[in-house]
């Protein structure tokens, strides 16, 4: 089944770029020598929300970074044995203990290989590194990103070369810098210093809004979708974890304002409860969940989105409702919901 409602939105909604770069921080730049040309070691570098937020206007993919020279020509080139993972960061900023940096578990972006570092002319980008695995951001959190230096093609050992950074922008970036091993525990961090960075986001997004509530023996119902929207793709919603052979509602609208979220189970007349709507619905497709007892709960189906593109860059807000009359409330069980943003044509 298709929630047709949908249908006359899509077509209002305006179609959008299909890359955005920023440069951040945007000052005037010193030259800094971490950690491409540095020995083996570990490197993070914060940046954050607002220092991104005035070119990134919603959620969206990071799939790529890259690195400028500073401020005097090199000839040396190389190739840089390593690996980078990107994750949400803390709103402090990076300390020196590399782990507790990360305000949820990283993304491995670009699994150890041999990235080039090329010869430049002062300002040129001497490293381009596209992801093999996306990265999204929530455009409300830091964006936190590490490098782990493997080695390089020179044997391993430091070598001169200057990138473009900056050394005073405190409460835009800082960085933490830590030699020897890749694994190391703690480094030496540099409040308002780091590299610029030009990163490049992708439109398109899926993340998550508010949580759920609990249905029977305490399982809090899932919803997930198995990969972003976009324009002519199918595009698969799944339930878990929920009470099994029970009716359930996949719930869909476009606006999650004021005064959403709501209360759910009091908005039904049946009391009150922490099981909330997290946007204003607009459509809802039955279901009976299958499985084979609490928490084993599930139901699914695949949408196949229109081959027109005028709604890419059209939010979607969806959630499930599970009728459970064992759940906390007494009445329902409910998942957070997802806010999927949809990406251009080819995802």
């Amino acid at each position: 089944m298709i929630p047709i409602a949908l249908t006359p939105l899509f077509f209002a909604a305006a179609v959008i770029a299909q890359q955005v770069q920023v440069t951040a921080p945007n000052v005037s730049p010193v030259n800094v020598d971490r950690p491409f040309a540095g020995s083996v070691g570990r490197y993070q570098q914060w940046h954050s929300a607002a220092s991104l937020q005035g070119a990134v206007m919603e959620p969206m993919r990071l799939e790529q970074m890259e690195f400028f020279a500073g401020t005097t020509p090199t000839s040396q080139a190389a190739q840089i044995d390593c690996e980078i993972l990107v994750g949400h960061g803390k709103a402090f900023g990076a300390t020196g203990s590399f782990d507790s940096n990360y305000d949820s578990p990283p993304v491995l972006v670009k699994p150890r290989a041999l990235v080039p570092l090329i010869a430049g002319t002062p300002g040129q980008v001497v490293i381009t590194v596209p992801f093999t695995t996306r990265f999204t951001w929530d455009r409300s959190r830091p964006l936190l990103w590490e490098v782990r230096v493997h080695g390089n093609n020179l044997g391993n050992a430091p070598f001169p070369y200057n990138f473009r950074g900056t050394t005073t922008s405190i409460g835009s970036v800082s960085r933490v810098y830590g030699t020897g091993s890749v694994g190391v525990a703690s480094g030496t961090t540099l409040v308002g210093g780091g590299m610029l960075t030009r990163f490049t986001f992708r439109p398109g997004a899926v993340v998550p809004l508010g949580v759920g509530c609990m249905g029977e023996a305490g399982f809090v119902p899932v919803g997930s979708v198995v990969q972003v929207p976009s324009v002519s793709a199918m595009w698969t919603h799944h339930l878990s974890s929920a009470a099994s052979q029970r009716p359930a509602l996949w719930v869909v609208g476009v606006d999650n304002s004021a005064p959403f979220p709501l209360d759910l189970v009091s908005l039904l007349g049946l009391g009150t409860s922490t099981c909330l709507l997290h946007f204003s619905p607009i459509n809802a497709i039955g279901f009976t969940t299958v499985g084979g007892g609490p928490g084993a709960g599930a139901a699914s189906f695949a949408w196949l989105l229109p081959p027109t593109g005028g709604y890419a860059g059209l939010s979607i807000f969806t959630q499930w409702v599970v009728f459970d009359p064992l759940g906390q409330s007494g009445s329902l069980a409910t998942t957070g919901g997802l806010w999927s943003i949809v990406a251009p044509f080819g995802g």
